[in-house]
């Protein structure tokens, strides 16, 4: 496992316990969902072409990729208004 891998699934599963309320006792079961997370992450984030065939591990340009999804962040989403605000354009 490369060390940028390693990083990601660590931190996630550190994440999953903490929204669990850092119960103790279910450490392999974050540990386990966040390698599921990042498998499927790795399956779909670039097409299979970019992969090394049968290392189990991504090639440069699919890390770049993967880090590129961490350092993002969702943009605020707009909330509409009711139908009652919004006057009567039509």
């Amino acid at each position: 496992m490369n060390e940028e891998r390693q990083e990601w699934i660590n931190k996630r599963a550190y994440s999953l316990w903490e929204q669990h309320g850092r119960e103790h006792g279910h450490d392999q079961q974050h540990w386990e969902q966040a390698t599921r997370e990042r498998d499927e992450l790795e399956r779909i984030a670039l097409p299979h072409h970019l992969k090394r065939s049968g290392s189990g591990e991504v090639d440069d340009a699919t890390r770049k990729a993967i880090n590129g999804t961490r350092n993002t962040t969702a943009a605020p989403t707009r909330k509409s208004r009711p139908a009652a605000d919004r006057g009567n354009a039509v």
